[in-house]
């Protein structure tokens, strides 16, 4: 997709989202292009670390309200499970942005329609009271701006791979991406430890309404493309990107490492309840982890293109079963502080290598259908298994001791990261380059020669 930028200049001519590059290579590889796509990614990303119902700054202040409602633990962890079904939905936004232009616009109509959904969504949430035990009204309420949420983040996925994946810039993209998504929520955990401590959900929906309309004048200003769309792509295409060799062992691997049932409401269940830690000391614990995201994601811009993708993988499982076997024994805030930034650290990096993995194998020319059917998947394995978590942690808590229930869940978390292992040897079959220091490979998407990542290599 090409497209232009309609001024630049209250943004000091930096801020060069969407230049037009006129076919000239040098110019769509500058350091100021480059630049530009990252601002522009990490600017969104940070208000969706912020304003995502499901794991920002609302998320605590919600299963805080629902445990006060008297809602067990098995309930609230079905309530967010429910409250992320839209993130499984991400293939049919994929499906729509990629053969149905609106307005003329493949990306930037519907990006404005779903940054606007997600403010008005939080603003009624923030003016409308709601009565106490008014689950479902809850429910209904907080769906709207999820839905606008997990299409915004389709669109901008997309956007990433169609200027990253052609320039080998997708691990540092991700990177920028989830820095500024962590960064966020490194800033709000602790806001919303003080907001579900002192019971004020209200102004956590108004602190996001505000948030995802500044999104909105963001994507008004800057996200403009040319008033003829690329020509819609026949379902052929769809069948053929989905042959893509390694494509569906990348789907498979990243799906058993995306099924981890301790996060994040048992988590939050055996801190606030079990070891009786307050809603304030659980929100610093997880601005510490998502501190430890932040420092993952800026190691990965560096060593992203050093290091060969088959190492990385395996790099990927080990960091996924380390993220869980960390938090075995914690007792006292000041351990579960430390454990934190450890595992925060361990699960960012395994799963930045998983995300640059898909950005990799996705054809281009369907980036926004393939990228967000991976998405679906790995969101719907996290969600589900949140939900089984919460109600086995629920059921083991009748017939053992609380502290061995949650042991049992963090086994079971290991596991499901070690199963991936077991799909490896197929992708290696289909990607042979990426175990091979130095051998050209092709993209997906377009046919690009691309060397490799290697120890030292650079593209």
């Amino acid at each position: 997709m090409s497209g232009s930028l309609r001024d630049p200049e209250p943004f000091p001519g930096w801020l060069l989202v969407f230049g037009r590059t006129h076919g000239d290579a040098h110019d769509a590889s500058s350091n100021r292009f480059v630049t530009g796509l990252a601002t522009f990614f990490a600017l969104m990303y940070f208000v969706q670390g912020v304003g995502d119902p499901t794991s920002g700054l609302i998320a605590q202040p919600v299963r805080s309200l629902l445990k006060t409602w008297g809602e067990s633990p098995g309930a609230i962890a079905g309530f967010m499970a429910l409250l992320a079904v839209p993130w499984t939905l991400k293939p049919i936004f994929g499906l729509l942005s990629d053969y149905v232009p609106f307005f003329g616009s493949r990306r930037r109509s519907y990006l404005l329609i779903a940054t606007a959904s997600a403010a008005l969504g939080l603003l009624v949430l923030w003016l409308v009271p709601l009565p106490a035990g008014s689950v479902w009204l809850l429910m209904v309420l907080l769906l709207v701006p999820t839905l606008g949420i997990a299409f915004g983040d389709v669109l901008v996925d997309a956007l990433m791979i169609e200027r990253g994946q052609p320039l080998g810039l997708t691990g540092r993209f991700q990177s920028v991406q989830w820095a500024a998504v962590y960064a966020a929520l490194l800033l709000t955990g602790v806001t919303a430890g003080y907001l579900a401590e002192h019971g004020l959900q209200e102004t956590a929906f108004g602190l996001c309404a505000l948030l995802w309309g500044a999104s909105f004048l963001l994507a008004w200003r800057y996200a403009d493309e040319p008033v003829e769309p690329r020509a819609p792509h026949s379902l052929q295409s769809l069948r053929n990107a989905l042959a893509v060799p390694g494509l569906l062992s990348v789907i498979g691997i990243q799906f058993l490492w995306s099924m981890n049932p301790l996060w994040v409401s048992v988590l939050y269940l055996h801190m606030t309840d079990a070891l009786s830690f307050s809603e304030q000391v659980y929100g610093n614990t997880y601005s510490l982890f998502s501190a430890g995201c932040v420092l993952a994601s800026l190691g990965y811009a560096w060593y992203c293109r050093r290091v060969r993708m088959g190492m990385l993988l395996h790099a990927s499982i080990i960091t996924g079963i380390l993220a869980n076997l960390v938090y075995w024994q914690m007792e006292t805030p000041a351990q579960a502080y430390l454990i934190s930034v450890v595992a925060g650290f361990a699960y960012m990096t395994g799963m930045l290598i998983q995300l640059d993995l898909a950005a990799r194998v996705v054809p281009v020319v369907l980036a926004a259908t393939l990228f967000s059917l991976i998405m679906a998947i790995t969101n719907f394995a996290a969600s589900i298994s949140e939900a089984i978590g919460g109600y086995l942690y629920e059921w083991l808590q009748a017939d053992i001791s609380e502290p061995a229930a949650f042991q049992v869940i963090v086994v079971l978390s290991m596991l499901f990261a070690a199963a991936s292992w077991l799909l490896v040897p197929g992708l290696r079959r289909a990607q042979p380059g990426w175990w091979q220091r130095g051998t050209p490979t092709r993209s997906a998407a377009n046919g690009i020669p691309v060397v490799s990542t290697a120890p030292g290599t650079k593209r």
